[in-house]
């Protein structure tokens, strides 16, 4: 097929010249080796940018079929904190600045590219509505943004292509570094990926979970003790540490009852046992050479160590507050559950909060109350090698429904979106929002390097949720249980049948 030739654009915005792509009609890079390598990893050395090696465009613009590229997002009717703002830009008021202009600067280079406008759909829940686009065979989207459980479901219904397919594969290259190669490998099955993440979106990175500590809390309490930077880099930063720290933090304020109002060593919620189970470096399932998904939970360690983050998690009054049991616990009124939870540590009543980082982003909110720097979750012992960051289940990931007019055309409007993201979008989240924005100093900003998305950890197990074991300890949690192992027997053969059941669907 016939290749783009180097193209250079006069960018108005960006003021300078981009390079679409470096390959001839033969497949073969028109430069020296060491150039044809980094090309072949996405990235130009020359124009110091990422470039998709994508053939030339093909679709006439001037046919309304491909005139706008069609998007189906999350608005923020239902998702008042997980709404879509990285695929069209001036919808929210509340969207950073830095944010907004990055997507916009996207969208109209891909838009100077091909012709083609990017137009997303907002809607109050994607897997609906593209489940909805397929009965009427009205083929709305072009391409569409779920909640990566959505597109599980989607993926098993026959309703979204395998990105990975032969028809897709000239188009789509999930080896890239654009597409999270970890994100690849936990959600294939049977080597057919049906959607991804990556730099597509940031959601990936926002609903990531790392520590936030308070800096005069800390200092008040351990005076002349190592900080917490340098125990992190000393790899004694442990569980059995923080819960020692947690316990001397939590203190009753004098009133004779124990609710938010205290003090606390750990605002945490009942996903959190498996988050430090998963920053332990465990997993509920893994996957064979064949790509075929296997329980794993059942080794001696995962067990011993999940046994006990839930028996710890038990003790009430001890060492930490639940944000999602404030109501049952302390009659905080549902609605308000998360805005109490960040209040406590925001308003410097707790030395550590589990966060992820569309919730350390509120802390802005806090300015003239504490200094917070952020570490990784601690590992489970001195022993372990390294900190393990769990991947957040809560990021959007691109799908192409069947419905589709032109899967090809969506599937290359898919890889450039995808490839400039990591041109723009990235940059303008992780360097200038979350690091010198939402990170309070220099440690902070390598720990977020070095520590936190530098070991991401994917569990095909939690992602998939066999038979309910990817909400087990979860559950327990909430319910203040510790009987795991049995809990664990009783859903095993369920948790079995629905791999197999997994497995045939995407087969099929």
């Amino acid at each position: 097929m016939k290749k783009l030739l180097v193209l250079f654009l006069c960018m108005l915005m960006a003021g300078s010249c981009l390079l679409v792509s470096c390959n001839d009609a033969d497949g073969d890079v028109s430069k020296s080796e060491t150039s044809k390598q980094e090309a072949v990893d996405g990235y130009d050395p020359e124009s110091g940018r990422y470039v998709a090696n994508l053939p030339a465009f093909e679709w006439n613009v001037n046919d309304s079929v491909y005139a706008t590229f069609d998007v189906a997002v999350t608005s923020n009717e239902e998702q008042v904190t997980y709404f879509s703002e990285d695929i069209g830009f001036d919808k929210y008021a509340t969207t950073d600045a830095v944010i907004n202009e990055a997507v916009r600067e996207r969208n109209n280079l891909v838009t100077e590219l091909t012709g083609v406008v990017i137009n997303p759909i907002y809607v109050k829940n994607v897997t609906i509505a593209v489940q909805d686009d397929i009965a009427g065979g009205l083929g709305n989207y072009d391409m569409a943004m779920p909640f990566l459980s959505g597109a599980i479901t989607l993926a098993q219904e026959g309703q979204i292509h395998a990105l990975n397919s032969e028809k897709l594969a000239p188009y789509i290259d999930l080896t890239m570094p654009w597409w999270s190669q970890g994100a690849n490998e936990a959600f294939s099955i049977s080597d057919q990926l049906y959607f991804s993440t990556g730099d597509i979106t940031i959601m990936s990175k926002i609903s990531t979970r790392a520590l936030v500590f308070n800096k005069e809390m800390y200092a008040t309490l351990f005076p002349g003790e190592k900080s917490l930077y340098e125990m992190v880099e000393e790899g004694v930063w442990t569980y059995d540490k923080m819960l020692e720290m947690c316990k001397k933090a939590t203190v009753e304020n004098g009133d004779g009852k124990w609710d938010y109002n205290d003090t606390w060593g750990l605002v945490s919620e009942t996903s959190d046992p498996y988050n430090f189970y998963s920053a332990a470096g465990e997993s509920l399932a893994n996957k064979d050479a064949d790509d075929l998904p296997y329980l794993t939970f059942e080794g001696t360690r995962s067990v011993s160590v999940a046994q006990r983050l839930l028996e710890e998690y038990a003790k009430k009054n001890t060492w930490h507050i639940c944000s999602n049991r404030l109501d049952v616990d302390y009659g905080v009124p549902a609605s308000e559950l998360w805005v109490v939870s960040l209040d406590i540590f925001g308003e410097g009543r707790a030395l550590f909060r589990c966060s992820v980082f569309s919730a350390i982003k509120k802390l802005r909110n806090y300015d003239d109350g504490i200094e917070f720097g952020i570490i990784p979750l601690p590992k489970f012992d001195a022993e372990q090698e390294n900190y393990y960051t769990p991947s957040g289940a809560g990021t959007y990931v691109a799908v192409i429904p069947v419905s589709a007019k032109d899967p090809e055309f969506s599937a290359y409007m898919t890889e450039l979106i995808a490839c400039e993201a990591k041109n723009y979008l990235t940059p303008a989240y992780y360097e200038t929002t979350l690091k010198s924005r939402d990170a309070r100093d220099d440690e902070s900003e390598k720990m977020l390097d070095e520590y936190i998305f530098s070991n991401l950890k994917f569990d095909v197990g939690s992602f998939y949720n066999f038979g309910g074991i990817g909400s087990m300890m979860q559950t327990l949690a909430y319910q203040g249980k510790t009987d795991l192992v049995s809990t664990f027997e009783s859903i095993k053969a369920e948790a079995e049948n629905a791999i197999d059941e997994t497995i045939e669907n995407y087969r099929n």
